[in-house]
């Protein structure tokens, strides 16, 4: 489980290691909003691949920031960067730019380099290793705190008992189970067996795909299949509610100038490219118009409107 890479003093350098994707983002959000805080991304924040060049990244850390109070350097994959550059880069930490710093994301950082007991001394690592099983239980009830709730000791047992260790799948759970329990505080067990596994089943993915890939067919006869028992529509709705709520979101960070890689949503790596996709062919205003969809079939619904119909046309909408 990550470490948290932030303190009150702002370091020159940060350390991600690890493998778990959704660690390493969720640390270096936590870095990137303490460092250069409300400023846009844009001005102030240099990202390099693997291949960096060693001058490029460190022109960019001495560059002076532009409308922000610091820049943010961050070098991706950069096991081959430090190995190459690992003479240079303790150089620069010796006399570090006070404007800037400096993250790398690694795969593995050995602590007994001198390196890795330099950046120990002035700067901040994060450990973003894969969770094992005794740290789920932690992370279950670390997410659902960041959204004001709790989770009842069972209910935590059995979203890990489903879900395992995949971490961007459980905060995903975990942010339609605070929407859908509303006011109430803690989530249940009951919660759980009626959102999860209806929602998460293979139809409700299937929905979420089909309007994701636009396929008006497809995201039909994934509707017929969770539309079966009484009570399901309003589930449906809401996890149609909470893909809606996402790609928006994600579409108005983009639209304020928000870099794709910052505006995505938490999800696995094969889903990336499809939702891309979805925001490069279905524009700001149209998912704005897909927000009044659905706030308008969620009160049709309430008003007595026939499920069935109501949710078709919605999926239609959200399609074409």
């Amino acid at each position: 489980m990550a470490k948290a890479p932030v303190s009150s003093e702002i370091k020159p350098v940060y350390v991600l290691h690890g493998s778990d994707a959704f660690l390493l983002d969720a640390a270096r959000k936590e870095v990137l909003q303490a460092v250069v805080a409300d400023a846009d991304p844009q001005t102030c924040v240099a990202s390099f691949e693997a291949d960096a060049e060693l001058a490029a990244v460190l022109d960019e850390l001495r560059t002076l920031p532009f409308l922000a109070p610091r820049r943010l350097v961050i070098v991706r994959d950069a096991d081959a960067f430090v190995a190459a550059h690992r003479d240079a880069l303790e150089t620069y930490l010796q006399e570090p730019a006070r404007h800037a710093a400096l993250v790398l994301t690694v795969l593995s950082w050995p602590s007994n380099t001198r390196l890795a007991k330099l950046v120990a001394k002035c700067g901040a690592v994060s450990d973003c290793s894969a969770a094992g099983e005794a740290q789920v239980g932690r992370f279950i009830a670390q997410a659902a705190a960041r959204r004001g709730k709790k989770v009842a000791p069972e209910a935590a047992e059995l979203l890990a008992d489903w879900i395992g260790a995949d971490l961007a799948h459980l905060d995903n759970e975990l942010e339609k189970l605070s929407l859908y329990v509303g006011t109430r505080e803690t989530i249940v067990v009951a919660d759980v067996t009626a959102l999860v596994t209806a929602i998460a089943g293979p139809a409700s993915f299937a929905l979420s795909n089909a309007i994701t890939d636009q396929s008006a067919k497809a995201a039909l006869d994934a509707l017929a299949g969770m539309l079966t028992q009484r009570g399901d529509e309003f589930k449906t709705l809401g996890s149609i509610a909470w893909q809606v709520r996402r790609a928006l979101a994600a579409q108005e960070k983009i639209a304020a100038g928000e870099r794709a890689e910052y505006a995505l949503p938490n999800m696995p790596s094969f889903q990336k490219a499809k939702f891309i996709s979805l925001l490069k062919r279905r524009p700001l205003a149209k998912m704005q118009g897909d927000m009044r969809r659905l706030l308008k079939a969620d009160l049709s619904m309430k008003s007595g409107g026939d499920p069935t119909a109501v949710l078709e046309e919605l999926v239609i909408g959200l399609c074409t």
